[in-house]
């Protein structure tokens, strides 16, 4: 990558905010350009300085973050967001999902979740830069590196995006297939969750399923994130 990505970050908490960027300046390939605290601040540096890419809280005191993804969006700015919100307001996510929303972040949430969406984030715009011509496979690979849209929408499902992100995470650590007994375990949720969760993401084609045959008894499934 030739050149960073240049990121503003908008929260009503300075601190947090200050915080959020001193992070994001520390990643590889990215510059934090400008935080702000509320609407205005933030249109007014999203409109001069050209962000790449926004980490933006919903709540805000003069507007919310919705708000400012909807004057963005009027008005024709490239800018990428990532959406800071709660998992139990399905509202606001569905509406993020219809306004083109990168990903979502939901609180509380670590570091290192943070820098797992920035390396995505990356990935994708280096594959969408680096491709001349295109066919379904490499849109649908692509597609993936996203939140999923609005047509397969997990809760739907009755998948908690949370524990969704937890799962995917530790998939994305390794690149070897790992049984439901090595998934559950490491990430901390229950062989009966990991069934169903694997289910789901094998049928969004996030997930690829491997059965192993033994000598004795039923085959084994093991699963990996996709390529």
């Amino acid at each position: 990558m030739g050149s960073s990505y240049r990121v503003i970050v908008v929260d009503d908490d300075f601190m947090i905010a200050k915080m959020h960027g001193k992070f994001i300046a520390s990643q590889t390939g990215y510059e934090l350009v400008g935080t702000a605290c509320n609407y205005e601040q933030a249109l007014s540096q999203v409109t001069e300085l050209s962000p790449d890419l926004l980490l933006l809280d919903v709540y805000l005191p003069d507007h919310s973050g919705i708000d400012l993804v909807r004057t963005i969006r009027s008005r024709n700015l490239p800018c990428d967001i990532i959406l800071i919100t709660a998992a139990k307001e399905r509202e606001i996510v569905e509406e993020g999902f219809r306004l083109g929303i990168f990903d979502y972040l939901f609180k509380p949430f670590d570091l290192d979740h943070l820098q797992s969406t920035l390396i995505k984030y990356a990935q994708f715009k280096t594959r969408l830069s680096s491709s001349d011509q295109w066919n379904q496979e490499s849109l649908d690979n692509l597609k993936k590196l996203r939140a999923p849209d609005a047509t397969t929408n997990p809760f739907q499902k009755g998948i908690d995006i949370r524990t969704l992100e937890r799962i995917k995470q530790y998939l994305l650590e390794s690149s070897e297939f790992q049984n439901v007994d090595q998934i559950a375990q490491r990430a901390g949720v229950s062989r009966s969750t990991v069934r169903n969760y694997m289910t789901y993401l094998v049928e969004e084609h996030i997930v690829e399923e491997l059965l192993q045959y033994g000598t004795i008894g039923r085959p084994q499934r093991l699963y990996r994130m996709k390529a």
